[in-house]
């Protein structure tokens, strides 16, 4: 059965029932595009087929619980927040790599600082990756890209007290995974 006829909302339910096929429609029809709007963005190909490819894989790992209303809007925003993570993730590496070299300048306790240093950013890495998807995304607007709780409302289309939530549940979890660390002064 040629699948390219369908529209999106008749591949997703058949998606949603396990059809490979329909899948391999979606993965078609959608691929290029995120592709060349996550290379526009990143001008690097290796990073842009990651990218998708990981949303692509989401999609189907979750295709019985997946809820999506419109496919090229879901997609568009998924490759969307897939590179604001990325750029996230590489501008937190980037800070941590400065702040490593500005302590190890001024910092009278040489190595150890530095492995300290270290150690605390693995701990908060991994406190920020074992977050729920959605509350690690808004925590990532809130704190590094230092958006308003309104702003980040808007962006995601979910409420003002939902993004409250999730920031007030990220930094729980971030003050358990960094209880060590409190007592230490950069």
């Amino acid at each position: 059965m040629d699948l390219r006829g369908l529209t999106d909302e008749i591949l997703l339910r058949l998606l949603k029932a396990g059809d490979d096929k329909a899948f391999k429609e979606i993965y078609s029809r959608y691929w290029k595009l995120l592709f060349e709007a996550a290379y526009h963005r990143l001008a690097n190909r290796e990073t842009a087929k990651e990218l998708v490819q990981t949303i692509f894989l989401r999609i189907w790992e979750k295709r019985q619980t997946i809820h999506i209303n419109h496919l090229h809007g879901y997609l568009q925003t998924a490759i969307k927040n897939s590179i604001i993570n990325y750029f996230e993730s590489t501008l937190v590496h980037k800070r941590y790599l400065q702040h490593v070299m500005n302590t190890t300048a001024s910092a009278c306790e040489g190595a150890e600082s530095i492995i300290n240093f270290h150690e605390l950013s693995q701990a908060i890495e991994k406190a920020i990756g074992s977050l729920p998807e959605k509350t690690r995304q808004i925590f990532r607007l809130s704190r590094f890209d230092q958006l308003s709780i309104r702003e980040i409302a808007t962006n995601m289309n979910i409420s003002e007290k939902a993004v409250e939530y999730h920031i007030t549940q990220s930094l729980k979890t971030l003050r358990v995974y960094l209880k060590d660390y409190q007592d230490h002064t950069w």
